[in-house]
């Protein structure tokens, strides 16, 4: 059972940083577009 939990734990954590570096890589993407249009509303 110990082991399970480790497992659990190590696929918890690989995908916390997965979906971090996601997050990270779409902000990067979205700072290199430049704005054509600003929102005037």
């Amino acid at each position: 059972m110990k082991k399970f939990l480790q497992f659990l734990l190590i696929i918890a954590t690989v995908f916390s940083m997965f979906l971090v570096g996601f997050h990270v890589g779409q902000e990067k993407e979205k700072a290199r577009i430049p704005k054509f249009q600003d929102d005037q509303d």
